[in-house]
């Protein structure tokens, strides 16, 4: 069901932080470890170069979701006369416990619902990458993928499908950043803001 009314502006900031904070949860991540080849020299080198393309492509999403925080931040303190929303008083952009930041429980979660729904995601990512990068075509795969859970799983599923694609993405030399966290957003804002703002918000 879509979210009847526009969110508020604040919800609107602390969903952009949440969706590029968890993606970049990514860039935080080892490259895979593959098993140790069994045969031939050929398939260790391949590895070996394989890990480099991931950690490249690690470190390519860890530069740009830096950029794109930044630019959250100016936007925030350049609308702050028009909206009032300061970074300081919310939650999610300042913990009162940084230990259990907003990120570090979407991340657990998100491992959650990586595994109950690793093969409807599996099945929403492969779907994604074979056609154009559409938000109709996210949103279509991640109602499919996110009927089959329930409360903040549901939330999740968004994210966990963003930030695989994005690694898929990324991988393949594309730079999909900005589109996909505007996809994120969007998504959340029509399709979850009224359960998050129900719960208390992020």
């Amino acid at each position: 069901m879509a979210s009847s009314t526009a969110v508020p502006v604040g919800f609107h900031y602390e969903t952009k932080y949440v969706v590029l904070s968890y993606l970049g949860l990514l860039a935080q991540e080892k490259p895979q470890e593959h098993p140790p080849p069994s045969s031939t020299q050929g398939t260790e080198q391949q590895l070996m170069a394989q890990h480099a393309l991931e950690k490249e492509a690690l470190e390519k999403i860890k530069i740009e979701i830096e950029e794109e925080l930044k630019h959250l931040d100016e936007e925030i303190l350049e609308a702050f006369t028009t909206t009032g929303f300061d970074c300081h008083t919310s939650p999610v952009f300042s913990p009162a416990n940084p230990e259990s930041s907003i990120e570090d429980c979407l991340a657990h979660l998100g491992e959650k619902v990586s595994q109950e729904l690793k093969e409807h995601l599996h099945k929403a990512l492969q779907s994604l990458l074979s056609k154009p990068v559409t938000y109709q075509e996210y949103r279509e795969r991640t109602q499919e993928a996110a009927a089959h859970a329930s409360g903040w799983n549901k939330v999740l599923v968004p994210l966990v499908l963003l930030q695989q694609f994005l690694m898929e993405l990324t991988r393949r030399g594309q730079e999909p950043l900005s589109a996909l966290v505007n996809f994120g957003v969007t998504y959340l804002e029509d399709y979850s803001a009224d359960y998050i703002i129900q719960q208390g918000g992020w």
